[in-house]
């Protein structure tokens, strides 16, 4: 074995569970170290291809744990010589890992996208008097821009909406022609329930203007991995 990736601890209280790729946890006297073979990952740890594939790794492993147990992930690039100097490492940062794994204690990281589906038009409208056509071009303006104001201060609701049942809310960037909402959220897993039926009631509201919700989760709080103040 070459080594050994960090990708996270958890609180020692669940199981591993089958997750691809194939990764050791190693149980100590409070968490338990979530790693990765390097064998596991391209020779290169300096070149893109293994950043992209360490980070799916890290996201599909810690996530697997999430749905069952507190996680807590660490800063991808952790790599170590072995077990021993594993858990040297850990016992050093054993108070960083305590105020961690305290702050995101019955805790997952909830994702909420809105997606605009597209709007059937109405075609262009038969030819007529010059005066005809550019009206009814107008016209067919004029829908788009309030559909895409009515559209916008439904993300805003539904983002204010879907907040308030979170500890903490982080907002991720959009893209062109992406989703017009696209939100991180710490949710404490007693209040998952809520959570759900809000999104279905949300996304069934948004029918009327060609939107849905969609709810990612629970995942590893990678978003809250570097926030420091407490969340009751």
């Amino acid at each position: 074995m070459s080594g050994l990736l960090l990708l996270g601890v958890v609180s020692g209280r669940g199981s591993c569970p089958a997750v691809t790729p194939p990764h050791l946890r190693l149980d100590g006297d409070a968490y338990a170290a979530i790693l990765l073979s390097l064998d596991c990952l391209p020779s290169d740890p300096a070149s893109p291809e293994w950043a992209v594939q360490a980070a799916l790794a890290q996201n599909a492993i810690l996530s697997a744990y999430a749905a069952t147990e507190d996680v807590l992930p660490v800063a991808l690039g952790a790599a170590f010589t072995g077990i021993a100097a594993v858990r040297r490492h850990l016992d050093a940062e054993r108070a960083t890992l305590d105020a961690g794994m305290e702050r995101l204690a019955g805790r997952a990281e909830y994702v909420v996208q809105l997606i605009a589906e597209q709007v059937a038009g109405a075609g262009a409208p038969a030819m007529a008097s010059g005066s005809a056509f550019l009206k009814a071009r107008s016209a067919r303006h004029d829908q788009r821009r309030h559909l895409a104001r009515e559209r916008a201060g439904f993300a805003r609701a539904t983002a204010e909406e879907l907040a308030s049942l979170s500890c903490s809310a982080e907002a991720r960037p959009l893209k062109p022609d992406g989703p017009l909402l696209d939100l991180s959220l710490l949710v404490v897993r007693d209040r998952e329930p809520v959570l759900l039926e809000a999104a279905e009631a949300c996304s069934r509201a948004g029918s009327r203007l060609a939107l849905s919700v969609r709810l990612i989760g629970p995942c590893a709080p990678f978003s809250f991995l570097t926030e420091t103040s407490d969340h009751d």
